[in-house]
């Protein structure tokens, strides 16, 4: 004879069933909101004229993408805005501006790292942090070097990555030691071998900043290249 559950079970399986279904649709809503919010930021963005002027509006729109659903890709995005406002501040504003928003890009931006720390386009914006704080001093361009090498680490055959991050140690030339020249050798070395016109490319991105190679050349030819 088939015995039904007592009243005190039906009562805790419909409970349970009701809370599973409710958490079910509040990550659903909450999802939702995550995304339509990064997407409204993303027509905002679009229509800026002024970074000054709409940096609150886009802003608020991020913060309330990651309250909504913390993704790491919307903290690496808030991170992002943030530091541009900060590289704003450099060119037109003042420089305790600066470096509050240089705070607040770092610490959303190791959130996201905390949530994805295989992502190599989060060590990549945390580095430009390292790079601007105290500019144009290079107070701690040695944490921002190290965070483009753990970078590289993690995508070590992407080339916008290693062109950039490439870029970066031969301005910073005169503050290499001795490891990061070595490791600038076998990571160009090793890159050449599945990307043969690498070092080409590497030459007209110099190019393009500096309207000149011979800075490059004399650098290369110290790494033995």
């Amino acid at each position: 004879m088939k015995v039904s559950p007592s009243p005190v079970i039906r009562r805790i399986i419909v409970f349970l069933a009701l809370a599973v279904g409710f958490l079910t649709l509040a990550a659903s809503v909450s999802f939702y909101l995550g995304f339509r919010n990064y997407y409204l930021y993303q027509e905002d963005k679009r229509k800026v004229r002024s970074l000054e002027r709409d940096f609150p509006k886009l802003e608020a729109r991020l913060e309330r993408a990651v309250r909504f659903y913390p993704l790491s890709h919307f903290k690496t995005e808030l991170g992002r805005l943030r530091l541009q406002r900060a590289m704003a501040e450099i060119e037109f504003g003042l420089p305790e501006k600066r470096e509050s928003y240089l705070d607040e890009a770092r610490g959303v931006l190791k959130e996201a790292l905390a949530g994805n720390p295989v992502d190599y386009a989060i060590l990549w914006e945390l580095s430009k942090v390292y790079f601007l704080y105290n500019y144009p001093l290079m107070t701690y361009a040695d944490k921002g070097r190290w965070l483009c090498r753990e970078a590289v680490q993690r995508a070590p055959f992407n080339e916008f990555l290693m062109l950039n991050v490439l870029i970066v140690f031969f301005e910073q030339w005169p503050l290499l030691e001795p490891t990061e020249k070595n490791w600038l050798k076998e990571n160009i070395r090793r890159i050449q071998v599945s990307n043969p016109g690498f070092l080409d490319r590497l030459r007209n991105k110099w190019w393009q900043n500096y309207q000149e190679t011979r800075s490059l050349e004399i650098r290369l030819s110290e790494l033995g290249l």
